[in-house]
C-alpha cells in the first residue's frame, strides 16, 4: 500500500534552516609581544613562608603514618610539599602494575620511620628547612 502523495508538497522547497543564536563580540587579539614577561607579573616572585617548629611537629606525625601505612602512593611526599617526589612514587606504583610499588613501599617505610624517629628539631631542619626529599 503506498501513501498518495500531495505534488504540491513534494515540489515545494524545504523551510530554511532556524537562525543561529548570536554569539557576544570577542575581544580583540593582542600580539604576544605586548604581555608582559611571566617574571613582572604580580606575585611571580612570591616564595612561600617558612613553617614554625609547631607546624613541622604535626606534619612529622602524619607524614611518618603515611609513610608506612602508605608508602607506595607517596601521600607522606604530599604532607611534606614535595609534589614532584609525590608524583614520581604514584607514578611508579601505578605504571608498574604495581611491580615497581613493591619498591615504594620499601621506600615508604623506611621514610616514615625516619621521620618518626627523629626529634622535632632535626625534622624542621632537615624535612622543613633544607627540604630534604628523599632518605
Amino acid at each position: 500500500m503506498t501513501m498518495p502523495q500531495d505534488p504540491q508538497w513534494a515540489s515545494s522547497p524545504p523551510p530554511p534552516p532556524p537562525p543561529m543564536p548570536q554569539m557576544p563580540p570577542t575581544p580583540a587579539w593582542t600580539p604576544a609581544s605586548s604581555v608582559p614577561p611571566v617574571g613582572s607579573l604580580p606575585g611571580a616572585g612570591y616564595v612561600p613562608p617558612t613553617p614554625t617548629l609547631a607546624e613541622a611537629s604535626s606534619k612529622k606525625l602524619a607524614a611518618g603514618l603515611c609513610g608506612i601505612l602508605l608508602g607506595q602512593l607517596g601521600i607522606h611526599k604530599f604532607i611534606l610539599g614535595y609534589n614532584s617526589a609525590g608524583i614520581i612514587m604514584l607514578l611508579v606504583s601505578l605504571l608498574t602494575c604495581g611491580v615497581g610499588g613493591i619498591v615504594m613501599t620499601v621506600i615508604g617505610i623506611i621514610e616514615g620511620i625516619m621521620y618518626l624517629t627523629k626529634s622535632d628539631a632535626e625534622f624542621y631542619d632537615t624535612y622543613m628547612v633544607n627540604k630534604k626529599e628523599w632518605f
